[in-house]
């Protein structure tokens, strides 16, 4: 029983070792270049170090094996960092048409604008998968 029970478990560790955190790019022009290659649209985690939402976001959401499989399979995972509450971040907000944090965007290889497709908040695991599965930044 007990070879059964280490076999289950030695099982168990490789098959999460294959799909570990979200590799976040923080690197826009290097993650748009990786979307531009590999033909998968961005996927844009605006946040804050101050945003309470964000947290939660990224224990309870980011943190789930379903959404990390989806994200790894279909997006370039980037994060672009708001915390700074000065001019530059406002102006990136605008830009992104983002008023408020956490604020997922799916957006084509070519960047992100106001018109992306967004979940805007904290989403659950089951929330965020829906979000991910039915919005397709390519337009296809």
């Amino acid at each position: 029983m007990a070879g059964l029970v280490s076999c289950a478990l030695a099982l168990s560790t490789a098959r999460g070792a294959e799909h570990g955190p979200i590799r976040w790019r923080t690197d826009e022009t290097g993650a748009m270049a990786e979307a531009a290659r590999t033909g998968r649209p961005l996927m844009v985690d605006a946040w804050a170090d101050w945003c309470a939402g964000c947290k939660v976001l990224d224990r309870k959401t980011w943190s789930d094996r379903r959404v990390q499989e989806e994200v790894a399979a279909r997006f370039v995972p980037l994060r672009i960092d708001l915390s700074a509450q000065d001019t530059t971040s406002v102006a990136r907000m605008s830009t992104l048409g983002v008023s408020a944090l956490p604020a997922v965007l799916l957006c084509p290889a070519t960047g992100c604008d106001g018109a992306a497709p967004r979940l805007v908040g904290y989403a659950r695991p089951e929330e965020m998968l829906a979000f991910l599965r039915s919005s397709d930044p390519r337009g296809k």
